[in-house]
């Protein structure tokens, strides 16, 4: 995808519809990281930043899941795209004492901490 000049529409990825809160708090610290890295870091050449979070079954145990979250830089240069990993997160739960959504607060929660720690 292309947005404005070289830089590429902004994306977010939320998995589960019925979370609206969550995604709007995804979507705020996205937009809120993309503009202050942008104005303040990289004026010239300006990025993308893309929120994925993911649930997966990976485990032979159907009641564990893995939650993963993952922030990334997204930049055209010549036409092609460059990522580059921000933070990656992942952990396990039991989807029997923890529901999918308080996993997905859990996982922002420590987007948040490890955001502060690139700030500082």
């Amino acid at each position: 995808m292309q947005g404005v000049g070289n830089k590429p529409d902004s994306l977010l990825i939320c998995l589960t519809p019925k979370s609206s809160f969550m995604s709007n708090v995804l979507h705020l610290i996205k937009e809120s990281f993309e503009t202050w890295y942008n104005t303040e870091i990289a004026k010239d050449s300006p990025v993308s930043v893309v929120v994925n979070y993911s649930d997966t079954q990976p485990y032979s145990i159907k009641a564990y899941h893995k939650a993963s979250l993952d922030l990334q830089f997204i930049v055209i240069e010549g036409g092609v795209a460059h990522t580059q990993p921000i933070v990656s997160l992942a952990e396990n739960y039991n989807h029997g004492v923890v529901s999918e959504e308080e996993a997905k607060d859990s996982m922002i929660k420590k987007l948040l901490v490890e955001l502060y720690g690139f700030w500082s």
